[in-house]
């Protein structure tokens, strides 16, 4: 009977590390091609335009064509700076953040970006239930930076679609995230205040 015992301790030994380490590898995984990401993004940066041979770079999982037009969010009173991916894929979504819709142009319409929460750390919208209303967002374009100020964050249903409607009268951002327990959701939305032209 001490045996059988021992043998079933063991065993749910085994199941709690194994439950643990799965995340944990998920999320170095995650970060390796993140890092791929970043140094393919420098690289087409640095290209002046032209074709760059990225096959060199270990662990990227994007083609140059995919990374063409990444923008980066900034969100200061979170220290969250985060690249934007064109499309919302579970791929795209476990390394980046992503447009909700497609060929969403800044500070035009409802410009919806959507993000994991995260298991750790700051990477994600893990913290943008923190976002104050009235704090400041930065969408970094390749034409320039577009301000908008947090003027909303609320607890949504999944089906509430409504929130990335456009509104012709409003420039807006809204970014989505789940709640802890991932049965709904998180939108913060602001309004465009300001461009900064390159």
């Amino acid at each position: 009977m001490k045996k059988i015992k021992s043998l079933i301790g063991v065993v749910f030994l085994l199941v709690g590390l194994t439950l643990i380490s799965i995340p944990l590898y998920y999320e170095w995984q995650q970060g390796k091609e993140l890092k791929a990401m970043e140094e393919a993004l420098s690289l087409i940066s640095e290209s002046n335009d032209e074709a760059t041979d990225l096959s060199k770079i270990d662990n990227l999982t994007f083609t140059e064509n995919e990374l063409n037009g990444v923008l980066e969010l900034e969100i200061p009173s979170i220290d969250l700076k985060q690249k934007v991916l064109a499309e919302t894929t579970e791929k795209n979504l476990n390394v980046a953040l992503t447009q909700i819709k497609r060929d969403q142009s800044p500070g035009e319409g409802n410009f919806a970006i959507a993000g994991h929460r995260g298991y750790r750390g700051d990477r994600h919208f893990r913290h943008l239930p923190d976002v104050s209303i009235g704090e400041k967002v930065y969408l970094h374009a390749e034409d320039g930076t577009y301000v908008y100020r947090v003027t909303s964050s609320k607890v949504i249903k999944p089906t509430n679609v409504e929130v990335l409607v456009d509104d012709r009268e409003k420039k807006e951002i809204t970014m989505i995230t789940c709640t802890v327990s991932g049965e709904n959701r998180i939108a913060v939305k602001g309004e465009l205040i300001e461009i900064i032209k390159k």
